[in-house]
């Protein structure tokens, strides 16, 4: 079925126009050449208030200080895991960064109290390779490798559920205005969903038919990204599947 066009989001490409219009002024992959405003990406065009943007269709991540991202680990040392968070680089978190207070607390009470080396030899029993973890980063920098942390509420090793990838330009759309998108995921399919900034969503229901419904939904709002109407399309699709499915 063709969709109308009031119903498609613009996709424009590298060095196309945007506007002529001088009221605009470019925002995040737009740059201004004369009079004109163009686009760096190829991507959907978006319009908030005075400012055009471009949301680029693919990338890949890039960290930002305060981010929460979902990745795994695929190095550990003596002194720290090295953890695939989707990006260029890997990150780094040190077991400083992956002990709590009670973490500590309880190590200094056995035996008369450690060491740090002794403490921080002890935190790196906590997580192993290939394990998933839910982080937040702390640091960025343009010398060094991101830095991450696991102290925090929702942070930690993932122990159930799946993980899957989507395209991280898309994570704003799986979200939606407010939350309102993976609202209605949760609401709609009854599963648990953590969406990280890094491309990567968890997914706990409590069945695997439910854990398949949910990710069928979120790779129709991958698919189907650039259009609007977007939410109430979706609703009615976990509806209809439950149906299909004999989901309650």
């Amino acid at each position: 079925m063709t969709e109308n066009n009031n119903d498609v989001r613009e996709i424009v490409v590298p060095g196309e126009i945007l506007t002529e219009d001088k009221n605009f002024v470019p925002g995040r992959g737009a740059i201004r050449q004369g009079n004109k405003i163009i686009s760096i990406y190829i991507g959907l065009k978006n319009i908030s208030g005075k400012f055009i943007n471009v949301v680029p269709l693919r990338g890949k991540y890039r960290p930002e200080i305060g981010d929460s991202v979902i990745g795994k680990i695929t190095d550990v040392s003596s002194v720290k895991w090295r953890v695939d968070i989707n990006a260029r680089d890997t990150a780094v978190l040190k077991p400083r960064d992956a002990m709590d207070v009670y973490d500590k607390r309880s190590q200094r009470g056995r035996g008369g109290g450690k060491s740090s080396r002794e403490e921080e030899a002890e935190t790196m029993k906590k997580f192993g390779l290939g394990d998933m973890l839910i982080a937040k980063i702390v640091a960025v920098d343009r010398v060094s490798d991101p830095t991450l942390t696991t102290v925090g509420e929702s942070l930690g090793k993932i122990n159930e559920g799946v993980v899957i990838n989507v395209d991280v330009p898309k994570i704003p759309r799986i979200i939606g205005k407010k939350g309102s998108m993976i609202k209605l995921l949760k609401d709609f399919t009854t599963c648990r969903l953590f969406i990280a900034k890094n491309g990567l969503v968890w997914i706990n229901g409590s069945s695997p038919e439910l854990e398949r419904l949910c990710i069928d939904a979120i790779r129709k709002i991958e698919r189907e990204a650039h259009t609007t109407g977007l939410t109430d399309r979706i609703q009615y699709y976990i509806q209809e599947k439950k149906k299909e499915r004999g989901l309650k």
